[in-house]
């Protein structure tokens, strides 16, 4: 009987760890999801805030 529960105890040992590994996994795709996504925004916010400089600056009446 002692052999089934020193088992069962490496079992639970060993799926909290592929737990832990997974949400690793998961923590690590989500972040450099979330930093890509950051970046683009970044990106957006500037192309927009230059063509509002480019539009400013153009006089008014003239189409290019």
């Amino acid at each position: 009987m002692p052999g089934y529960a020193v088992a069962e105890i490496y079992f639970i040992a060993a799926m909290m760890v592929l737990i832990l590994v997974i949400c690793g996994v998961a923590v690590y795709f989500f972040a450099r999801t979330y930093k890509k996504e950051m970046r683009e925004k970044r990106e957006r916010i500037a192309a927009r805030e230059q063509a509002k400089r480019e539009n400013a600056a153009q006089p008014a009446g003239v189409d290019s």
